[in-house]
């Protein structure tokens, strides 16, 4: 039983990130990350620089952590 419970465990913890992301209206593949594409489609009136502003890694994608930040500073509607 003890078994099971740690795989079950650390299944929840591996995919949780994503499911929190997946679980907004921007991330509509639920890969866990929001591509320009997706963002464009959630905010259309929001301008590509907005996007780059998020993207704080550079890697064309946003992270749960860059979404949340970006809601935190007041760019994204929390």
């Amino acid at each position: 039983m003890t078994k099971d419970l740690k795989a079950t465990a650390l299944t929840v913890l591996l995919f949780v990130p994503g499911l929190a992301l997946a679980a907004t209206p921007m991330d509509t593949d639920g890969d866990g990350l929001v591509s320009m594409k997706e963002f464009q489609s959630a905010m259309p009136d929001a301008s590509p620089a907005v996007f780059d502003e998020l993207d704080s890694n550079g890697d064309g994608l946003l992270s749960e952590e860059e979404v949340t930040a970006g809601q935190e500073a007041g760019i994204l509607p929390a």
